[in-house]
C-alpha cells in the first residue's frame, strides 16, 4: 500500500507539471506566484485524497468512540440478531423474520432503498447512519454492494450478539422458530471420507443430483458418502439449514434442469440427521439461513473484489478452513426455510457465477493444504487472506478490508477464539456407520411442474 501511494504521488506530479509549465507560459511575469499557487492546490488536492489511508497506518486502533450518545441506536442491546441487507421495502419474508420471538432484526439499507423504511421490531441502518457508526470497514464498503451487509454484522456484534442468523429478505424460516443448535447439543452424523476433500451435503438430505452454489464441476458426478460417524458435543460454529423450494444452486443447474417458466419446487428429507463436516472436508455455504455462534463472527466478513454470486462462496470456503484452527466445523440441517425467487436471467447468474465454475475445486484444493505457524489466530487470518489474493482468488482491497474488519471487530470488544492442538480429521471416537439417504422427487427437463424420483425408479429396476 505504501509502494502504491508513492507510484500515485509521483504520477499525479508528472500529471500537473505540464498545468504548471503552461501556467508560467501564460503568465511569465508571475512565475514564482503562480508555481506556489499551484503547488499548494496540488498539496491540498493530495492531502485529501490520502488522509484516510495516512489514518490507517499511523493508527493501530480503531477510532471508534462506543460511549457517544450520538451515535446510531447506542443504548440498544440484544444477545440474537438476524442480519439482512435490502433495496426494497418490508417483504412478507422481513415481516415474518420480525415476529420471530426473541430475536431482533436489522436490516442494512443502500442507496437504493427507500427513505422510509420502516417495520415493527426492526432496526433500519440508512447510508447516513451507517457512516456515523464510525467503522474503518465502512470507509472501504462500496454503495450498492453486497458487503454493506457487513456493517451490520459489526453493528450486531457491537450491539450484544451471541447468535447472528444470517439471511436474505426472499428467504424465512418454516416455523416459528429459528431451528438450529445454539448449545451444541445435538448428535451429528458426520462424513467419514478420508480420500475424499468435498462432499455434496444435498445428497445426504436426499437430492443427489442437486447440488449447491459454488460446489465444484469436477466433484458432482462423484458416488453420495455413506459412511459415518455418530457424534456429539461437536464445535458446530457455523450451521447452514438447507432450503426448500427453489434452493441456493447454481446457474447451471437452472439452465440445465428445469423448463422456461416454471419455478423450481424441491424439497429435502425434513427426517434426516443433522450432518457436521470434519476436518479436510468441505462444502460451500451461503449468507441464507445460516446460523453463526460467537466464535465465527469473524467469519462473517463478505469480500467484495469478488462478483455478488461468488462472495458469499469465498466467506464460506475462506471460513471454514479457519474453523479447523480452532476445533471448529461446519453443520448442515434438514429443510427448516423457504425460498421463491422472483423471475431473472439465469444466463446472467452464469455469467456471473463464472468464477465458482473455473477455480472452486482449486480453493478447495489450496485450502486443504495450506498450514499456518502464526500462534495469533487474527493474524493467520490475515495470512491466509494474503496468500488468497497471492493466488488470485480475491484482490488487494480485500486484504485491506479484512485487517480494518479484524481492528473494527477489537474495537468493539469482540474476543477472537483460541488456536487449538491439531487432532487431524478423527474428532470423535464413534464406530463408522452406513446410512443410505431418504431419495427425494427432483426436477428435470420436460416435466413441466412435475417432480420425479428418478434415482430410486434406477434402482427399484436394478433390483
Amino acid at each position: 500500500m505504501k509502494k502504491k501511494i508513492v507510484i500515485n504521488f509521483v504520477n499525479l506530479y508528472h500529471r500537473d507539471r505540464k498545468y504548471i509549465r503552461m501556467a508560467t507560459n501564460i503568465f511569465p511575469t508571475h512565475k514564482s506566484t503562480i508555481v506556489l499557487f499551484i503547488l499548494l492546490i496540488f498539496c491540498g488536492v493530495l492531502l485529501f485524497s490520502y488522509t484516510d489511508i495516512f489514518k490507517g497506518f499511523i493508527s493501530s486502533e480503531s477510532e471508534i468512540n462506543l460511549q457517544d450518545p450520538t451515535r446510531p441506536y447506542s443504548n440498544v442491546y440484544h444477545d440474537k440478531w438476524i442480519v439482512v441487507t435490502s433495496i426494497n421495502p418490508p417483504t412478507e419474508d422481513v415481516k415474518k423474520l420480525s415476529r420471530l420471538k426473541g430475536w431482533k432484526l436489522l436490516l442494512v439499507g443502500d442507496t437504493k432503498s427507500p427513505a422510509n423504511w420502516s417495520y415493527p421490531n426492526c432496526i433500519f441502518l440508512n447510508v447516513e447512519q451507517q457512516l456515523r457508526l464510525g467503522y474503518q470497514t465502512t470507509k472501504l464498503i462500496k454503495f450498492k454492494s453486497y458487503a454493506r451487509k457487513n456493517i451490520g454484522y459489526l453493528f450486531a456484534i457491537e450491539h450484544g450478539a451471541k447468535l447472528i442468523y444470517d439471511t436474505d429478505d426472499d428467504n424465512s424460516p418454516t416455523t416459528a422458530n429459528i431451528g438450529f443448535d445454539p448449545s451444541s447439543d445435538l448428535v451429528y452424523l458426520s462424513y467419514y471420507a478420508p480420500e475424499r476433500t468435498s462432499a455434496n451435503p444435498y445428497a445426504h438430505f436426499g437430492q443427489s443430483t442437486v447440488w449447491p452454489r459454488g460446489y465444484p464441476l469436477d466433484k458432482i458426478a462423484d458416488k453420495p458418502l455413506i459412511k459415518y460417524r455418530q457424534c456429539e458435543k461437536q464445535n458446530v460454529l457455523v450451521q447452514q439449514g438447507v432450503v426448500n423450494g427453489d434452493p441456493d444452486v447454481d446457474a447451471i443447474y437452472r439452465l440445465t434442469r428445469k423448463d422456461s417458466n416454471v419455478d423450481l419446487k424441491i424439497n429435502f428429507d425434513s427426517e434426516a440427521d443433522p450432518l457436521m463436516y470434519p476436518k479436510g472436508l468441505m462444502a460451500p455455504y451461503n449468507s441464507q439461513n445460516t446460523f453463526h455462534l460467537y466464535n465465527a463472527f469473524w467469519g462473517l466478513l463478505l469480500p467484495q473484489t469478488v462478483a455478488f454470486r461468488v462472495c458469499d462462496i469465498w466467506r464460506g470456503y475462506w471460513a471454514q478452513r479457519l474453523l479447523w484452527d480452532i476445533g471448529g466445523h461446519i453443520g448442515f440441517f434438514p429443510p427448516n426455510a423457504y425460498t421463491y425467487r422472483n423471475a431473472h436471467s439465469f444466463l446472467e447468474d452464469f455469467i456471473d457465477e463464472r468464477e465458482l465454475y473455473h477455480e472452486s475445486s482449486y480453493l478447495v484444493d489450496f485450502l486443504t493444504l495450506w498450514k499456518s505457524k502464526e500462534k495469533s489466530f487474527f493474524k493467520r487470518i490475515i495470512e491466509l487472506t494474503e496468500e488468497m489474493k497471492d493466488r488470485g482468488f480475491w484482490e488487494e482491497d480485500d486484504v485491506t478490508l479484512v485487517k480494518y474488519w479484524l481492528k473494527d471487530l477489537k474495537a468493539i470488544g469482540y474476543k477472537p477464539p483460541k488456536i487449538k492442538k491439531d487432532k487431524g480429521r478423527k474428532h470423535c471416537n464413534k464406530n463408522i456407520i452406513e446410512r443410505l439417504p431418504n431419495e427425494q422427487p427432483s426436477a428435470y427437463l420436460g416435466l413441466q411442474t412435475q417432480i420425479k424420483d428418478i434415482v430410486s425408479d434406477i434402482k427399484n429396476k436394478k433390483n
